[in-house]
């Protein structure tokens, strides 16, 4: 094998490592943060040249409105269906994340300050897809 297409696999390498494992350290600090759990209403989606779909949300904490966008993944989207709960973490707010396993009804209202862990009464509700 020729010194160039060694070193270049070697970046290649180390590059994906570094990717992964600063993934799992973001992962560990999302996880340890204290969280609320509010409503949120899905926005438009678009597509970043070669990063996929995001989409964008809102949703009401503390009486303020916040705005935020998470990546679609394999998630599907039906036009009947635009409320999904909303993990908030408290420190950082701008880091919330859609819980696609839990849609919830246009009627349902959040409490004003959220609530402190997910609501029993959603967790035993079926994913209408």
């Amino acid at each position: 094998m020729n010194k160039k297409l060694t070193i270049a696999i070697s970046k290649i390498i180390l590059v994906l490592l570094a990717v992964y494992f600063g993934n799992m350290i973001f992962e560990n600090y999302y996880s340890s943060l204290e969280k609320n759990y509010t409503i949120g209403v899905l926005g438009e989606k678009y597509r970043l040249p070669n990063q996929g779909s995001r989409i964008n949300f809102y949703f009401y904490y503390w009486g303020e409105k916040f705005q935020s966008d998470n990546f679609l993944g394999k998630n599907e989207i039906s036009e009947n269906q635009l409320t999904y709960l909303i993990e908030v973490p408290i420190k950082d707010i701008g880091k919330s994340r859609i819980l696609w396993d839990y849609p919830v009804p246009d009627t349902l209202k959040a409490p004003f300050e959220g609530w402190e862990e997910i609501p029993a009464f959603l967790k035993k509700r079926p994913r209408e897809n």
